[in-house]
């Protein structure tokens, strides 16, 4: 009989910048309110980083928190997979520069896949560990929102939403005499889904600096009119979310022939408190059930289902046996979840 090995998570951290700015603090720079964000966002505040530290260095601190949690330490790790859409450099990616950071002898990948990269990140780390190339996975979300939003009347739809932060899991092979599976307690990942549509990349994007368009990189008019700001068309991907985010935690209830009952806990990416709701209402999901923490940080973009678990296991709430699902949205369009038995 072949040996069997479960993904599991032994450990899940995260790191946030300390300065918080909050919904009094963009009154400042744009017309709106406390009431106003709150009302349509949910959120309350967010977390900024300092001025020098960089996507790669959260991720990093993301990564020790992650290491003192679990009994893996970090030169057991053999893969590094890295999701985030605002890297150190244009090339390379962060990955690389977090695996120098920890000076691990081991390969390291980046993933752009936005705001589903975490959840994408574990399904590869999954499929990894699965195909026994692989045992100790560290899968890292970061992002720094803060020096690329728009914080001006004109681009407020977008920055009273993002924060800056990180988290890290680490996914190990282990030996079971049976698979995770719903019907069982095995700890580890069950099930996982991605999809994707190419036909919304533009509705939520940045489109310059970039290798299309103008011959240069970025021209001087575009710097002097912040061209390199994050555009959104709220209405549009909001509906595509709830769409994609419910679209996926069906796929993986029928899958798995479960009920949102069976749920114990749904983990879903942190973009909008009334995208959360809308999903937690479809399925009936009681808001006691449902993981949130967008009052605190915003959407934090790959950062966003990593720091929902790391709170989760701090506060008792992720404790073993716990069956968890995941479901993100993010641009591309991407979108995912993961069924995992804590």
């Amino acid at each position: 009989m072949s040996e069997i090995y479960c993904s599991e998570i032994m450990g899940v951290g995260h790191f946030v910048p300390e300065r918080i700015m909050t919904n009094n603090d963009l009154t400042a720079f744009m017309d709106t309110s406390d009431a106003w964000i709150k009302e349509r966002t949910g959120i309350s505040e967010r977390r900024i980083a300092a001025t020098g530290v960089s996507t790669s260095e959260l991720g990093y601190k993301a990564a020790l928190n992650a290491f003192s949690r679990s009994d893996v330490k970090k030169e057991e790790i053999d893969l590094i997979i890295a999701a985030t859409l605002s890297p150190d450099y244009y090339f390379p990616g962060i990955a690389v520069l977090i695996q120098n950071r920890l000076q691990i002898p081991c390969p390291a990948i980046d993933l752009r896949a936005q705001c589903s990269g975490f959840s994408w990140g574990l399904t590869i780390a999954h499929a990894m560990i699965q195909s026994k190339q692989y045992k100790n996975i560290l899968v890292v979300g970061s992002d720094i929102h803060s020096r690329i939003i728009d914080f001006s009347d004109r681009g407020r739809n977008v920055s009273v939403l993002f924060g800056d932060g990180a988290g890290a899991a680490i996914v190990s092979a282990k030996k079971r005499s049976a698979e995770a599976h719903v019907k069982n307690k095995v700890s580890g990942i069950i099930d996982n889904y991605m999809g994707s549509d190419g036909s919304g990349a533009e509705l939520l994007a940045m489109t310059r600096p970039g290798l299309s368009g103008p011959e240069l990189f970025i021209t001087k008019e575009e710097v002097e009119n912040k061209s390199y700001s994050p555009y959104m068309e709220g209405g549009k991907v909001f509906k595509h979310a709830v769409t994609r985010m419910c679209e996926s935690i069906t796929a993986l209830l029928e899958r798995n022939h479960l009920t949102a009952d069976d749920i114990d806990f749904l983990v879903p990416h942190q973009a909008n408190i009334r995208i959360i709701s809308a999903v937690a209402e479809k399925f009936k999901f009681p808001m006691d059930k449902v993981i949130v923490n967008i009052h605190k940080y915003g959407n934090t973009t790959s950062a966003s289902l990593p720091l929902c678990l790391s709170e989760g296991v701090a506060d008792g709430r992720l404790t073993k046996g716990k069956l968890i699902l995941t479901v993100a949205f993010g641009s591309g369009f991407t979108w995912g979840a993961n069924l995992i038995r804590w």
